[in-house]
């Protein structure tokens, strides 16, 4: 199956530096797309691995922390997913591996971080799809996003792990209120720490005429997802799509990096859509690792990520 796709990563108006990376491979041993020009995918046993990271660090230890993830992530899929995948595998095989790769990215980062003075501190947001078998099976560290959009209608596949998401669902904010709190950009998991971290894991089937937006808070965080939705109504290429996207995050302030890769599917052997169009989005645990340790960890990082 081939897959239509756009990526694209930009510095936004504010930073020098850009921190975000995003991955894409079809998990086959040929070399990953990282930060690189697009070139034709095909969707095959393995599937296909699609990734964003959001760096922070300072410096230079923010690009390296989120390249080093994604990397990390392609290795060990190939290795113990991509090499023995099979039309007869089981999902949970892939939804075990997948959580394996984040814990062994986040591993990588720390790793780098403690061999380089310079990179102290360094971690990393995470959000990776492996589109296999009528499935896309996800897992998420931090507060990048998976977003599904079917039949006219966006479904935020993740949620953030943030410290006022964390409010939001104790019922002290409301999410109008969590778009403008002071310490919004507070994660409270990301690859690198050094405290044991919870993936969060889920699965959504697939179906004919989907598309699939895997994106940083740089443009979630700038964008209000009706106005995302918009402009996925108002395109139809994935290219322009995103070029629309990045000048409606910078158009808003483009306080950080922005990056974003979507994918249109329309694959015949897939199924079309229900009438009512919504998807089950079916979670395996993991999420928020709560508000103290991390918190206080990244909080300074991600919250000179916005002025």
């Amino acid at each position: 199956m081939l897959i239509d796709y756009a990526a694209i990563t930009h510095p936004g108006k504010v930073r020098k530096n850009n921190e975000d990376a995003y991955l894409l491979s079809a998990l086959d041993g040929d070399e990953p797309i990282l930060n690189g020009p697009s070139r034709p995918l095909r969707v095959g046993n393995p599937g296909l691995l699609v990734a964003v990271a959001d760096g922070m660090g300072g410096a230079a230890a923010g690009e390296v922390a989120s390249r080093e993830g994604l990397a990390a992530v392609a290795v060990h899929l190939f290795g113990h997913w991509g090499r023995c995948a099979t039309k007869e595998a089981a999902d949970s095989d892939l939804l075990a591996a997948l959580e394996t790769a984040v814990l062994q990215a986040s591993d990588a980062v720390l790793r780098y971080s403690d061999d380089d003075r310079t990179a102290r501190g360094m971690g990393s947001t995470l959000t990776a799809m492996v589109i296999w078998n009528g499935w896309v099976h996800v897992a998420q560290i931090g507060d990048s996003r998976a977003y599904l959009y079917r039949q006219g209608l966006l479904h935020q596949i993740t949620e953030d792990q943030t410290l006022v998401n964390d409010l939001v669902a104790q019922g002290t904010l409301t999410r109008e209120e969590a778009r403008t709190h002071p310490q919004r950009n507070m994660i409270t998991q990301a690859l690198g720490s050094p405290q044991p971290l919870r993936v969060a894991l889920c699965r959504v089937a697939l179906r004919r005429g989907d598309r699939l937006l895997c994106c940083s808070d740089g443009l979630h965080g700038e964008v209000p997802d009706e106005r995302i939705l918009d402009v996925l109504k108002r395109h139809h290429t994935p290219k322009q799509t995103l070029d629309a996207l990045i000048k409606e995050a910078l158009a808003h302030g483009g306080r950080d990096n922005i990056t974003a890769v979507l994918l249109h599917l329309t694959d015949p052997m897939l199924p079309l859509p229900g009438e009512s169009g919504d998807p089950a989005v079916q979670r395996m645990g993991g999420g928020q690792a709560g508000t103290g340790f991390l918190a206080r960890l990244f909080g300074n990082f991600r919250g000179r990520r916005r002025r």
